[in-house]
């Protein structure tokens, strides 16, 4: 259904609509009072092109005017259902359901102020508006999901509203105490957030108090003791009860709601609670989901942009430690998508534009990396940088998620700006360096940092992107080995990697890897290890992508350490080699022809550093299965023979030809 035809739809039912942006809540006109009709052919007008004649894709605003319509918001952690249900809130009327999952009550009632009736929850009424069914923000529409005839606004939120343009009066002769208002009491304490060490537990205590000793009209005392025994258990630490009185005190001496707004009496009256409507169920809005699976030849490919490595609307994280090259790889990974190429061994999908923002350096230290890349690779800086967009916390602090006292909180601004800009169509990357500088939680939450991979999830998906996080791994407590293509090893909550799609670790050589891939040890410390660690979408691949790192003289005579892409194969010959050349110039060496066994294993724990801390046993083992076939060494055969004379005495013998 067309935006025309919702407006239309809407204007039918007798309420007055007026045009919004397209894709936003904000009106087109200054003076939308008095553009809103209900004329269809005034919102036909509306809608559609005075010069074109084609209908206008913008969003529908409805007047409130007249009606009181109760907007319900659970949104960045707001418990608007809940609070809803303490005001003695029901949807047994007109209900549409907003994209983040509130909703819109329509009600009859006296022409009002627009206001808010509890942290989440407000009324539109005179002079207001709420976004009308058909309208679609971020891809997500306004749904009714229950049709109904409107019905009388609730009692107790009647009992609420204030005529337009007045302010609120202080209430009195309120009664305190009531058993009411004790039951009101506990039903709010049983889920009102705790105070906690550290996260403002002061404010949490002071409001939770306000709340019982002015809105709800409890004495100090009986305030207190509910706190006590309901609350106070669930608080980390708990507040000795003495400290504990003193915050209710102070409480009702400073706390500026009005007395009795939200006591017992003036929510609930009479009500029966066993009759207060659910919020009407969000499959509501579903079109005949059975059956909905998409038809073979209609799944389109995965969305790759670099195959196996970066997915259009998802989150790949790379792990690596402090210093181990992730912002060079990622940069060289930038430069690549710049000119449309493929990158140690991932193909690109096509050529994009990248946004980095590294929270650490500055314009000039990246520009000095993304240089050094360029002249690593042979590529044209000119054309790569054009591609790329440098970000630094000197120019822009990206810190998409706050945290207020008691959760975290999604910078909206900031994320909608960020989502208009990757929604070029020419921008395929955004990479930020590292994950600890974009948001304010604490890393080890769970819940938080589930909330934060979320909102990079939210990016990639409204832009159409793929998002790269460089995040750090934890300090070393096992092997080496144990850690390579491990998911497991990034420092922090685990929802951090368990929300990602793909993962990388990135770790320096070990000593194995110098055996398995004929490496210099002395030089173990130049080479670096790309790893497969979570692959939701591709099969997982067992053999490491291996950089190397250069110094790269600038122009200016800087020198900048870069991570070059070589292509390195597992193989036994190399080391087989460095064993077999080590024996024969030993026994040259002696002058002997052969050598036991156990003078060979004591031979080469003296001399080969990269079996240096192997046991005899694996040495020996070792020995027989490299040369348990002749092996040619310099010119001359070395293998492995049982000594006649004596069947347990075994030697290594050379045979020069």
């Amino acid at each position: 259904m067309g935006k025309l035809t919702a407006a239309l739809d809407w204007a039918q039912r007798g309420f007055s609509v007026f045009p919004l942006q397209e894709n936003s809540k904000e009106p087109v006109s200054d003076d939308w009072p008095s553009v809103a009709s209900n004329d269809l052919e005034i919102v036909r007008q509306l809608w559609t092109d005075p010069v074109l004649g084609m209908e206008k894709d913008y969003n529908i605003g409805v007047l409130c005017t007249d009606i009181v319509v109760i907007d319900i918001d659970v949104k960045e952690g707001k418990d608007g259902y809940n609070e809803y249900a303490q005001l003695a809130g029901h949807y047994d009327t007109l209900v549409v359901q907003t994209p983040t999952g509130g909703f819109h009550c329509y009600f009859n009632g006296p022409d009002s102020s627009n206001s808010s009736i509890s942290k989440s929850v407000d009324v539109r009424s005179h002079n207001g508006y709420v976004v009308a069914p058909g309208s679609v923000i971020d891809g997500k529409q306004y749904v009714v999901v229950k049709d109904q005839d409107m019905a009388w606004v609730p009692a107790t939120i009647e009992s609420m509203l204030r005529p337009p343009y007045t302010r609120s009066e202080q209430i009195s002769d309120v009664t305190l105490d009531t058993e009411a208002a004790i039951q009101a009491g506990i039903r709010f304490l049983d889920t009102a957030p705790p105070a906690i060490q550290g996260q403002r537990g002061d404010e949490t205590t002071f409001i939770t108090a306000a709340r019982l000793v002015r809105e709800m009209a409890l004495s100090v005392p009986t305030a207190w003791a509910l706190m006590r025994d309901y609350w106070n258990p669930k608080c980390q630490p708990p507040w000795d009860v003495h400290e504990l009185l003193a915050k209710v005190e102070n409480a009702a001496a400073y706390g500026t709601a009005d007395l009795g707004k939200l006591s017992a009496e003036a929510l609930y009256g009479d009500l029966d609670m066993n009759k207060i409507l659910e919020p009407p169920s969000i499959f509501a809005q579903l079109d005949n989901p059975w059956g909905n699976a998409v038809l073979p030849d209609r799944i389109p490919p995965r969305p790759w942009l670099m195959e196996r490595a970066l997915l259009e609307g998802a989150v790949t994280l790379l792990l690596a430690a402090g210093s181990a090259g992730k912002s060079s790889v990622s940069l060289a990974m930038a430069a690549h998508l710049a000119l449309g190429l493929p990158f140690a061994g991932f193909k690109a999908r096509r050529a994009c534009k990248t946004i980095i923002y590294n929270g650490e350096d500055d314009i000039h230290e990246q520009s000095r990396r993304l240089t050094a890349v360029c002249v690593a690779y042979g590529f044209d800086y000119a054309e790569v940088k054009k591609n790329i967009m440098l970000l630094s916390p000197r120019q822009i602090k990206l810190n998409l998620v706050d945290f207020d006292f008691r959760k975290p909180v999604r910078n909206d601004a900031l994320v909608k700006h960020l989502i208009e800009e990757c929604s070029d169509p020419d921008v395929g990357l955004l990479i930020l360096d590292p994950l600890v500088k974009i948001h304010k939680c604490e890393e080890s939450d769970n819940v938080q940092m589930d909330f934060v991979m979320e909102t990079l999830t939210d990016i990639a998906v409204a832009a159409r992107i793929s998002v790269l996080a460089l995040h750090h791994t934890t300090k070393a407590s096992t092997q080496a080995a144990d850690r390579v293509g491990n998911m497991d090893v990034g420092r922090g909550a685990s929802a951090i990697v368990n929300a990602a799609r793909i993962a990388f670790t990135m770790f320096n050589a070990t000593a194995q890897d110098c055996e398995d891939y004929g490496l210099n040890d002395a030089e173990r410390h130049t080479w670096v290890r790309f790893d497969d660690a979570k692959m939701n979408l591709a099969l997982a691949n067992d053999n490491a992508v291996w950089f190397r790192k250069h110094a790269v003289k600038l122009y200016n005579g800087d020198a900048v350490g870069v991570l070059q892409y070589e292509e390195l194969q597992k193989s036994m010959h190399h080391i087989r080699l460095r064993i077999g050349r080590l024996l024969v110039g030993t026994m040259l060496g002696m002058g002997a022809g052969s050598m036991l066994i156990n003078q060979a294993v004591a031979t080469i724990k003296a001399n080969e550093p990269l079996w240096a801390n192997k046991t005899d046993t694996d040495i020996r083992r070792k020995i027989e299965g490299f040369f348990a076939s002749p092996v040619a060494i310099e010119g001359r055969t070395l293998h492995i023979r049982r000594d006649v004379n004596d069947k347990q005495q075994e030697k290594v013998i050379v045979t020069l030809t």
